[in-house]
C-alpha cells in the first residue's frame, strides 16, 4: 500500500471514529459507462458487517461507533477499497470475470438447510406504506402465527388497520405484500409471481457465484441465466459457514416496476425474521394497486405509470418459539380474523417495542379530508363485493351477472338479482331474481333464504323456488365456485333450452375449507321449448315431472382460505381443483315420472412453468343411466353456431368449449372429454398491449343409450371419438383477441369450411 493511501486510510478511519451511529449515503456505479449503476453491490464495513446497494445503485447505511466501511465488491469488478470521494464510488470492470461459479447442488444442500423438522410458533408485526400525488395508504398487521408440518403456515390476525377506513374488508387480511418462504417454487411480491432463486427445480435458471469469503461468512451473488428475464431476480445471499444457513438476501428488478427487497433469516430457526421491501413505478405494463378498480388510493402505477409513487413495506417476526409440542390452530384455515368489525385506536400500535408500526408519517386531517372526499369507504367496500360480481347497495347485494344477457331463445335477457349482505344479517340471507326476455316474452323469476347453522364449516341451511329455463344437455356442478365475468361466451349462441319450475330445499356443508359439499332435494316441473317428445314405458312425454336429489364435492387439496368474521374466502387458488356428483332422480315420489342416476367428474390442473406459461388440463367423465330425457343428458360444450360459411358463424369464443361442435350435433349418456391448453408468457408490444398465444387441444368420447326413446329430434354420439386443435391470440386489445380451430378425425365433415372455426374472444381483467 502506498504511504499515502496509508494517510488517507488512517484519516477516514479517524473521523469517521469520531462519530456514533454515523449515517452514510452514497451511489456505485461502473467507471467506464456514466449510466450504469451497480445494484447487489456488497459494502464491508471494518466489523465484518454487510451491506447491499440497492436496484438503483443506492446505499444508505447506519455505522456504529468506530466502525467504517473499508471495500466494496462486485462480481466482474475489481474490488474498490475506500479512500475518498464517498458518496459517488465508481468501480472498475475486470477484464475476465474470475468469481467462483456455484453448483447447483450446492445451492440445493445449502436452501435444505431451511426446511423445517419442528414446529414454530412466533409473532410479527408489518406496516405497509404506499404514497403518490393523493394520499398516502398505511396499512398495518399484529399477527400471531403457526408454523406446523401438519397445516403449513397459519396466521391468526389480532388487529388490522388502514389509516382512515374503519371497516376490515376481506382484501386487508388476505392480500400478501410478499411471500414468506423464499425455497417454495414461485415467490409472489404484490401479486406478481417470480421464479424463486432457491427452489430445487429452479435452480437451472439461475447462476450463482462466490464473490468473497472469510472464515465466517461467504457471499453468494446470483442471476437469471436468461438476461432481461421479467420473472426472475439478480441478487446476493450472506451466508452464515457455522450454521450453514441464510443470513441476508437482497434481490432487486428493474422491469416493469422497479423493486428492491431485504430478508434478514434467524439463524436459529432459519425463518425470516425482518423484510424490508420497496416498489416504484418502472417501465409499465403491469398495473400495481393495493385495492384495484382505478382508484389512487392504494395505488403504485397504472399500465402507463405517469406519477411518482412508492411502496415501503416493514415487516418483523419474533419470539420465536420451536417444540413438536406445538400444534396448528384448531381450524383448517390459513388466515383468520374473528372480528371483522374492530376498529383499531392508534395507540393500539404504540404498544409495541419497534417503532416503525406506530410512526406517523402522514397528516391525520387531510387524509381524514380526503377518504371523506373521494367517498373512498364506500369505494373499498364496492370493489371488494364486486370481485365476486356483487355491487352493495345498503343492506343488499346487486348480481351482476343476472343484469344482462343474451340468447337466440330470449333474445336480450334484462334481469335484476339481489341477495342481502351482512349488514342486513350475518346469520341470515334473502335473495330473489327476475328476468325478461325480449324475444321469447316470458318473466322469469326466483326466491331463497338461508340461514346459517355453523359458521366455522360454512353450514348453510337453503330453501329456494325457481321458475326459469335451462339449456338441454347442461350438467350443473352444485359446488362449482361463483365465476364473475361481463358476459356468458356460449350464452349467446344457444337455441335449445327447456323451462323449468323448481322448489327445494339444500344443505352446505365444508368437511374443511379444502373439501366443500351440498346435498339438494328438489321437485321439478319440466316443459318444452320445442316439438320433443320422450317415449318410456309405451307413454310420450313432453311435459313431465321430475323428484331428485343431488349430492356434490369439490376438493381442493392446494387451495389456501381465510376466515374474515364469520365467512370464509378463497385465500389462495394452486392445482388441483376435483369436483365429483350424484344426482338420482325418484319415480312415484311426489309424482316423479322417472328414475333415473347421473354420475359426473371432472379435475382441472395447471402447471405454471418458470417462464410465465402456463399449461392446463381439465378431465371430465359423465355417466348416464335409467329413463332419462334428453333435457338431462349431456353435451360437450359445443360453440358453434348451427350457420352456412366460416364468417356467418363468427362469434364469441368460450373458455372450455369445442369451437368446431354445432349445437345439438351430439348428445351423450356417456361423455369422457379432455381439454388441453399451453399459455405462453405475454408478448410485451407496448405497456397496453400485451397479446396471449394460446395452444389449444381438446378431445371428447361418448355414446348414447337408446337413442329411440327421443322423438322429433336428430343428434349424433361421440362413439369415434371427437378431436379438435387450435389457437387463440388473446388481449390484442381492450381484452379483445382471437380464436381458430380445425375439426379433425373420425367426424370431419366433407366440406373444409365447416370443420373450421374463427372467433373473437375476450378477456378483461378490471
Amino acid at each position: 500500500m502506498k504511504i499515502q493511501h496509508l494517510f488517507s486510510f488512517l484519516f477516514f478511519a479517524i473521523v469517521l471514529n469520531s462519530y456514533a451511529q454515523s449515517s452514510v449515503n452514497g451511489k456505485i456505479g461502473d467507471n467506464s459507462n456514466k449510466q450504469n449503476f451497480i445494484s447487489n453491490a456488497v459494502l464491508i464495513t471494518n466489523q465484518q458487517r454487510y451491506f447491499f446497494s440497492d436496484y438503483n445503485g443506492e446505499f444508505s447505511v447506519e455505522l456504529n461507533q468506530g466502525e467504517f466501511i473499508y471495500k466494496v465488491i462486485y462480481k466482474g469488478f475489481e474490488d474498490l477499497e475506500i479512500f475518498e470521494n464517498f458518496s459517488n464510488l465508481k468501480m472498475i470492470p475486470k477484464k475476465s470475470i474470475d468469481a467462483k461459479e456455484i453448483e447447483a447442488c450446492r445451492i440445493d444442500s445449502i436452501s435444505k438447510n431451511h426446511s423445517f423438522f419442528t414446529n414454530y410458533k412466533f409473532k410479527s408485526l408489518s406496516k405497509t406504506r404506499i404514497t403518490n400525488q393523493k394520499s398516502d395508504f398505511v396499512l398495518r398487521k399484529d399477527i400471531d402465527l403457526r408454523l406446523t408440518r401438519q397445516e403449513g403456515l397459519q396466521m391468526k390476525f389480532n388487529a388490522v388497520s388502514v389509516d382512515g377506513i374503519d371497516e376490515v374488508v376481506p382484501k386487508m387480511v388476505n392480500k400478501d405484500i410478499f411471500s414468506f418462504n423464499w425455497f417454495q417454487t414461485h415467490v409472489e411480491i404484490f401479486d406478481e409471481r417470480f421464479v424463486s432463486p432457491f427452489n430445487t427445480f429452479n435452480l437451472v435458471n439461475y447462476k450463482f457465484y462466490s464473490i468473497y469469503e472469510t472464515s465466517e461468512f461467504e457471499v453468494i451473488q446470483f442471476e437469471p441465466i436468461l438476461k432481461g428475464f421479467q420473472r426472475s431476480f439478480k441478487g446476493i445471499l450472506l451466508l452464515n459457514k457455522s450454521t450453514s444457513k441464510f443470513e441476508k438476501i437482497q434481490v432487486t428488478l428493474d422491469a416493469d416496476f422497479r423493486l428492491n427487497m431485504t430478508t434478514i433469516f434467524d439463524l436459529g430457526s432459519g425463518l425470516p425474521k425482518d423484510i424490508d421491501l420497496n416498489i416504484y413505478p418502472g417501465t409499465g405494463g403491469t398495473k400495481l394497486s393495493f385495492f384495484g378498480g382505478g382508484m389512487s388510493f392504494g395505488r403504485i402505477q397504472k399500465k402507463n405509470p405517469d406519477d411518482e409513487a412508492e411502496l415501503k413495506h416493514q415487516q418483523v417476526y419474533y419470539d420465536f418459539v420451536a417444540s413438536d409440542s406445538i400444534s396448528p390452530f384448531p381450524k383448517s384455515l390459513s388466515k383468520v380474523l374473528e372480528d371483522k368489525n374492530q376498529i383499531i385506536p392508534d395507540a393500539y400500535w404504540e404498544n409495541f417495542e419497534f417503532s416503525f408500526i406506530s410512526e406517523k408519517e402522514h397528516n391525520t386531517e387531510d387524509l381524514v379530508t380526503y377518504v371523506e372526499e373521494e367517498n373512498i369507504k364506500n369505494r373499498v367496500e364496492r370493489i371488494s363485493a364486486f370481485d365476486a360480481g356483487y355491487f352493495p347497495v345498503g343492506i343488499v347485494d346487486v348480481d351482476l351477472t343476472r343484469l344482462v344477457k343474451a340468447n337466440n331463445y330470449e333474445g336480450l335477457r334484462l334481469g335484476l338479482g339481489l341477495q342481502t349482505n351482512q349488514s342486513f344479517s350475518e346469520k341470515y340471507r334473502l335473495g330473489g331474481f327476475t328476468a325478461y326476455g325480449t324475444q321469447d316474452g316470458n318473466f322469469k323469476y326466483g326466491f331463497n333464504a338461508g340461514m346459517l347453522l355453523n359458521s366455522d364449516s360454512a353450514t348453510w341451511f337453503n330453501a329456494f323456488y325457481d321458475n326459469d329455463i335451462e339449456e338441454v344437455g347442461m350438467n350443473n356442478y352444485l359446488t362449482d365456485q361463483r365465476v364473475y365475468s361481463l358476459f356468458e361466451p356460449r350464452l349467446v349462441n344457444i337455441t335449445f333450452f327447456y323451462k323449468y319450475e323448481k322448489y327445494g330445499l339444500s344443505l352446505q356443508h365444508n368437511f374443511s375449507p379444502q373439501l366443500i359439499s351440498e346435498f339438494k332435494l328438489d321437485k321439478s316441473n319440466i316443459s318444452q321449448t320445442r316439438n320433443y317428445e320422450f317415449l318410456n314405458d309405451g307413454t310420450l312425454y313432453d311435459n313431465y315431472n321430475l323428484t331428485s336429489a343431488t349430492f356434490g364435492l369439490r376438493w381442493t387439496p392446494n387451495y389456501t382460505y381465510s376466515k374474515v368474521g364469520k365467512r370464509i374466502y378463497i385465500n389462495n387458488t394452486s392445482a388441483p381443483e376435483v369436483s365429483a356428483q350424484l344426482s338420482q332422480s325418484f319415480n312415484g315420489v311426489l309424482d316423479g315420472d322417472f328414475n333415473f342416476t347421473k354420475l359426473s367428474a371432472k379435475v382441472d390442473y395447471d402447471f405454471i412453468h418458470s417462464w410465465g406459461s402456463v399449461s392446463s388440463i381439465e378431465l371430465g367423465g359423465d355417466l348416464g343411466f335409467g329413463d332419462i330425457p334428453l333435457m338431462h343428458t349431456f353435451h360437450a360444450f359445443p360453440n358453434s353456431p348451427n350457420k352456412e360459411g366460416v364468417f356467418n358463424r363468427f362469434s364469441v369464443a368460450g373458455v372450455k368449449s369445442f369451437e368446431t361442435m354445432y349445437f345439438n350435433e351430439f348428445f351423450s349418456t356417456k361423455l369422457a372429454t379432455l381439454h388441453m391448453k399451453h399459455r405462453l408468457a405475454p408478448f410485451k408490444i407496448s405497456n397496453t398491449i400485451q397479446p396471449e398465444l394460446v395452444l389449444i387441444s381438446r378431445h371428447a368420447i361418448g355414446d348414447f343409450n337408446n337413442p329411440e326413446q327421443h322423438q322429433n329430434i336428430s343428434f349424433n354420439n361421440l362413439s369415434q371419438g371427437y378431436n379438435e386443435a387450435g389457437f387463440e391470440l388473446n388481449k390484442l386489445l381492450f381484452g379483445f383477441g382471437l380464436s381458430f380451430a380445425y375439426r379433425y378425425g373420425a367426424y370431419h365433415l366433407p366440406d373444409l369450411e365447416d370443420n373450421i372455426s374463427f372467433k373473437f374472444t375476450f378477456y378483461l381483467k378490471l
